[in-house]
């Protein structure tokens, strides 16, 4: 079973196996307009991390919205690929559950 994390990331892919490090979405084989929803998702969310706290406060509304974007994408990766998946929500900086 695979262990992966889903995180927003400023340089890296945003699925993480939790034992091996980023993982590339064209390597996992996922439908092509879902790896294109992901990839919009996490472009996205990249303009959150460079935020400092108090602009994190001020964008709370966009965060939300994400984060519930981010948790349907976790649950659906789960399910296709038959693997735990945790979320790691970078606008609040922590993990979430669904």
């Amino acid at each position: 079973m695979k262990y992966l994390t889903i995180a927003p990331s400023y340089t890296q892919s945003c699925i993480r196996d939790d034992f091996n490090g980023p993982i590339e979405l064209e390597s996992l084989s996922l439908p092509k307009d879902f790896i294109e929803e992901i990839n919009s998702w996490h472009l996205q969310y990249r303009m959150i991390i460079p935020l400092n706290e108090h602009q994190r406060k001020e964008q709370m509304k966009t965060i939300e919205i994400l984060d519930k974007q981010g948790l349907k994408i976790a649950e659906k990766i789960k399910i296709l690929l038959n693997a735990k998946v945790r979320y790691f929500s970078e606008g609040k900086l922590k993990y979430l559950e669904k």
